[in-house]
């Protein structure tokens, strides 16, 4: 009798030991791939080839390596896995490395730039080619494996919410570090901030801080010279001594000696000059000036005027839409 009753357990746990067994296979094949692809790909970026390589060179190479590495990593791992007896190998592989490129690309962990980069990544295969072999499985029931695959797709939304903030917490620390005023205008109807930027960080070096104004019609990128044209290029540096207008009105210099040209007072604090069609306001707040450059036309004097006479101090999640 207590072996009829024991029967059931013990079969129930060499079922067990015989998925964890096959999960460990699968995880160890996981980290053979990526470490195959880890060397091949150092191998690749390190030869004569990729640097003598024409058009792009070895950025080009790096780009076509990212397509088919996928590619690659899947007939490696198919392979492995039969070798290793996790059936069906083919749909654990593709699981396996679909999923794990998938979630690295959505959250951002497959860039090799640091050591906690790495780790991450190696584990990432691990994990998921175990993943892969527990969802391939055919036990029932099929509703966990549901729940996992709905998590992983709810990462692709997670992730670009996390990396957006991450990204615009980044700048607005920058920003915020700046030593220099950030000045900005009323945004005109029809434009976005576009190239939010800060140089001279370090002491002893001119602090600036820079920004586009940029038609909403060129949310995609400015292919062209006209489409160029159609951009407002806004500079922001302190007040230097060479900025004495009317007479000179260079307010923002690098290391070589710039012109300095004369301009007219439009408004107080605000200064107009022109050259042609290039067309140039400076607006002074406190010990800072704003500069900003545009082709007119296309761009409007009267838009210039507007962003000149409304330019202060703004906060750092102005600039990174915050």
């Amino acid at each position: 009798m207590s072996s009829v009753l024991g029967e059931p357990v013990a079969v129930r746990q060499s079922r067990y030991v015989a998925r964890a067994a096959r999960a460990a296979r699968a995880a160890g094949v996981g980290l053979v791939t990526v470490a195959v692809f880890l060397l091949s790909t150092w191998l690749l970026l390190d030869s004569s080839a990729c640097r003598k390589a024409s058009g792009y060179g070895c950025l080009g190479v790096a780009l076509l390596w990212t397509y088919a590495a996928p590619l690659l990593d899947f007939l490696f791992s198919w392979a492995a896995l039969r070798i290793v007896q996790v059936r069906p190998a083919w749909l654990t592989a593709l699981l396996g490395v679909g999923i794990d490129w998938y979630v690295a690309w959505s959250t951002h962990t497959s860039e090799w730039t640091s050591v906690g980069a790495l780790f991450v990544q190696l584990a990432l295969y691990v994990a998921l080619f175990a993943l892969a072999a527990w969802a391939t499985q055919s036990s029932r029931p099929l509703w966990p494996r549901a729940v996992v695959a709905l998590a992983l797709v709810l990462l692709m939304p997670i992730g670009s919410f996390a990396a957006s903030r991450a990204a615009r917490s980044s700048q607005e620390s920058e920003l915020a570090a700046a030593r220099v005023s950030l000045l900005g205008p009323n945004l005109p109807a029809g434009y976005y901030l576009n190239g939010v930027g800060t140089t001279g960080s370090t002491p002893g070096s001119t602090p600036t801080f820079y920004y586009r104004l940029t038609p909403d019609s060129l949310r995609r990128g400015a292919n062209t010279m006209d489409e160029l044209h159609q951009e407002i290029q806004v500079i922001v540096g302190p007040v230097q001594p060479g900025f004495t207008p009317p007479s000179h009105c260079t307010a923002v210099t690098g290391d070589s000696p710039t012109p300095s040209p004369a301009c007219t007072q439009v408004a107080p604090g605000v200064w107009r000059s022109s050259n042609y069609q290039y067309v140039t306001y400076f607006t002074r707040v406190g010990g800072a000036v704003a500069v900003i450059e545009a082709t007119t036309p296309p761009v409007s004097d009267a838009v210039l005027r507007e962003l000149a006479a409304t330019m202060r101090v703004r906060t750092p999640s102005y600039f990174s839409g915050g």
